[in-house]
């Protein structure tokens, strides 16, 4: 497997052409989540419009676990963009897999053409202003006092909002940081976190956005840079390196790649269910 997954992204560091069959078929078809997120990271570097049809086709067909390296690579450049927009606008993808972080990118991309298109499918977003905040942690407090949650029931919640970027022990992923150790008895800060997530963006994990020099936009944070390489972290876990002649711009967001209205969508029980989860001291087993 160690073999498999290196040369599958050397392939896309090294744009060998003639592989861009075998990691479609890598892509759709390989039984290992972990070698299908490769195969797609690695077919973001290739500029073809062919492969991007492919993938957004193939969308409905692809887990919770693979999901975010296509959403990656369809979002990393604006013919790919609006080939995702036009298969959510005809329902042949449902809106409800689209992950609040991707939702977001698309809403701000620098593209006015996709930018138009994504706030029609998911209407407008900004910063909340400080009473609207204050509303919206009041609402959440309340709904957490009024009954017990599940943590069992919560899982599910976490997996689909927040295990994509997020680590809580054994269970989701590295691109923000493990929530293991975090303060998650602090009621306080946890939902200031969640419901203002620019509010205090952890050191090393501010993001930037890459514009290359073949067209693609990349957004994550910098987990190593020195004078022959840049290695960015981006939304679907994987960890793509940059030689500084591909690189077009880099510039800070001052954002951070987490969403806000991760909690948009839920009932006072499943808010329950959630934090119960989120606040657990102990891993949770069935």
């Amino acid at each position: 497997m160690d073999d498999r997954l290196l040369y599958t992204r050397a392939l896309g560091e090294l744009r060998v052409g003639s592989a861009v069959p075998s990691l479609l078929s890598l892509a759709t078809n390989d039984a290992s989540p972990t070698i299908r997120r490769a195969a797609l990271a690695a077919l973001g570097a290739f500029e073809d419009n062919a492969v991007a049809a492919r993938i957004a086709e193939a969308l409905p067909q692809f887990s919770e676990e693979v999901r975010p390296a296509a959403f990656g690579l369809l979002t990393s450049r604006v013919p790919s963009c609006l080939l995702l927009l036009r298969a959510l606008q005809t329902g042949k993808a449902s809106l409800s897999t689209v992950p609040a972080e991707i939702a977001e990118r698309l809403r701000t991309h620098p593209a006015a053409s996709v930018r138009s298109r994504a706030v029609t499918l998911f209407g407008n977003s900004g910063a909340s202003p400080p009473t609207e905040l204050t509303r919206r942690i009041s609402v959440v407090e309340s709904a957490l006092r009024t009954g017990p949650g599940n943590p069992y029931a919560g899982e599910p919640h976490f997996m689909q909002r927040c295990a994509a970027c997020h680590k809580l022990f054994f269970k989701g992923g590295h691109v923000g940081p493990d929530l293991t150790p975090y303060q998650r008895d602090n009621l306080g800060t946890l939902l200031l976190s969640i419901l203002n997530p620019n509010a205090e963006i952890r050191e090393g994990y501010a993001a930037v956005e890459v514009e290359t020099k073949d067209g693609r936009s990349l957004t994550g944070f910098v987990v190593d840079r020195d004078a022959n390489a840049l290695v960015l972290r981006t939304l679907d876990g994987e960890s793509p390196t940059l030689r500084p002649s591909e690189i077009n711009s880099l510039q800070p967001t001052g954002r951070s790649l987490m969403p806000e209205g991760l909690l948009d969508g839920l009932s006072d029980q499943q808010l329950r269910d959630l934090f119960a989860y989120l606040r657990s001291s102990q891993p949770m087993t069935k």
